[in-house]
């Protein structure tokens, strides 16, 4: 007994003894401070846009030199060329038979008297679902 509380406490203190050599070797927060200011005075820090150091660059502007009118008339003027992807619009969207919004969908014949005449006899004939249940299943 006496020999595993005695192997207990060289270990205690060998272990406590470890951590204590360790804290004393870490640097305080004020050096750590002081060394990262004169690095960064050095231009030993990239990024920072202080000191002489030559690989430093400057932060890239965000305003444009262009005018926000002229940009707007470029955006439209490729848009309607079909340049920009995504935009349902230009020849690339003509092709595939899609139609742009701007486009007038094609007019019809029937007057609108006609229409309704049509739309009247077909409710009274009950082959417009009047309800949710109709318009999934319709009448054959």
């Amino acid at each position: 007994m006496k020999k595993t509380l005695s192997s207990l406490t060289v270990a205690a203190v060998a272990l406590f003894a470890g951590q204590a050599a360790l804290a004393q070797s870490a640097p305080s927060r004020a050096e750590v401070k002081k060394e990262t200011a004169e690095a960064n005075k050095a231009g030993q820090i990239p990024g920072t846009g202080t000191g002489p150091s030559a690989n430093v660059t400057p932060p890239v502007s965000s305003k444009s030199d262009v005018p926000r009118a002229e940009v707007k008339k470029e955006t439209t003027d490729a848009n309607k060329a079909g340049q920009i992807p995504g935009t349902g619009t230009g020849p690339a969207q003509a092709q595939m038979g899609e139609t742009s919004p701007k486009q007038k969908a094609a007019t019809s014949t029937t007057s609108r008297e006609e229409r309704k005449k049509e739309t009247a006899a077909a409710n009274k004939a009950g082959t417009i679902p009047q309800t949710e249940a109709q318009m999934q299943n319709p009448k054959k």
